[in-house]
């Protein structure tokens, strides 16, 4: 079997997100290839992730076993938003998928297996079908698409195509209404990997009481000026939240750059808490089950303070209204008086790639 993901990360990343797990664990079984899609001189203006990486495009390289292309370009295709320009990005979105190049196009032809991540990449599902027809198509429904923005092509070449789609994976019931159907759809949640929480990490704090906050997703900065005001004697410590963090100053407030995800594991073992501050803004309930941060508290057994959107009642969560201080104090006084164990049950990413390929095995995945 050969495998290829199409996504908008690049699996070479310092961040982690679900599809670098599933490809990772893809290729412990067979030929992985990951061709990662919208990077330009534009995208890398406004922040690019994989920036870092834009020398190494264009060509391909092994990392961990799995192939990658990393595709830039001096232009791509963007949401203009102006429903008067909707033709002119519709053009843009057609003359892009014309350019791919002649590796990933070999490797669509090649794949007995797509999976195709929600986002940009979704407008390359019927050049999929076209090129090789007997290629199981997979879409890993990472986000909806009006929550991370896309463009209308997008989200109406989505529809169009829907059912070109062989299987849809939602980690959250949640996520269901944003779809044409479910008549394709498992439910997989997010797995972990236990093995990251089993070793032991140096700590970091030097053994100052302290909380870690890692990424940048609907990053909320306010957060961390009412709680370190409130909480002098915790350290805040954020990883990779990017721009906005970059206003963030107090002697208990330390701000990291992004860093590799294995880097961030001693950050997470020794934390007194973990906060995943996110902005009350388009808030997606689905967030409840999708949190690979909050998932990652509960693996090292560390309570999570979140926005109530984000709670559900998973154990060990501690909930805030974002921007309201009495909130915010309550739920940072709890996390540290908790004394309730803490056990994540999720499943293996093994088990979570097991139920993607051979979903009619597992009744759990039924939606």
């Amino acid at each position: 079997m050969k495998a290829l993901f199409v996504s908008v990360h690049d699996f070479r990343s310092l961040r982690r997100a679900s599809v670098h797990f599933i490809a990772a664990e893809m290729a412990r079984r067979c030929q992985t290839r990951f061709f990662s899609v919208g990077l330009s001189r534009m995208s890398q203006h406004r922040g690019d992730t994989r920036t870092s990486l834009a020398a190494q495009a264009n060509r391909v390289e092994t990392h961990q076993g799995v192939e990658c292309y990393l595709w830039k370009t001096p232009w791509h295709p963007f949401n203009m938003r102006n429903p008067r320009l909707k033709p002119v990005e519709t053009a843009l979105f057609r003359a892009y998928r014309t350019m791919v190049p002649k590796v990933p196009k070999e490797w669509l032809q090649e794949s007995d297996v797509v999976f195709v991540e929600s986002g940009m990449a979704v407008i390359f599902i019927a050049d999929i079908k076209r090129l090789n027809p007997r290629a199981r198509v997979i879409y890993l429904a990472s986000d909806e698409l009006d929550v991370i923005d896309c463009a209308s092509t997008i989200k109406r070449d989505f529809v169009a195509h829907f059912d070109k789609i062989d299987t849809v994976r939602l980690p959250s019931r949640y996520m269901v209404p944003s779809l044409p159907h479910s008549r394709t759809s498992i439910l997989v949640p997010h797995g972990v990997d236990r093995s990251m929480a089993a070793k032991a990490y140096p700590n970091p704090y030097g053994g100052q009481t302290s909380c870690i906050a890692v990424g940048s997703m609907l990053f909320d900065a306010s957060f961390f000026r009412i709680a370190a005001d409130a909480f002098p004697h915790v350290n805040f410590h954020i990883i990779g939240a990017g721009k906005g963090a970059t206003e963030l100053h107090g002697g208990n407030i330390i701000v990291h750059p992004e860093m590799a995800f294995v880097e961030t594991l001693a950050y997470l073992q020794h934390a007194a808490f973990g906060v995943a501050a996110y902005r009350d803004e388009r808030s997606p309930r689905y967030l409840i089950d999708t949190s690979l941060k909050l998932k990652q508290f509960g693996l090292f057994s560390i309570p999570a303070v979140c926005p109530y959107f984000a709670l559900g009642d998973a154990p060990g969560r501690f909930g805030y209204t974002p921007g309201d201080a009495a909130s915010i104090k309550a739920a940072i006084a709890a996390a540290l008086d908790n004394q309730l164990p803490i056990v994540d049950t999720s499943h293996s990413w093994e088990a979570v790639v097991d139920r993607l390929l051979r979903p009619s095995d597992y009744p759990d995945t039924a939606i």
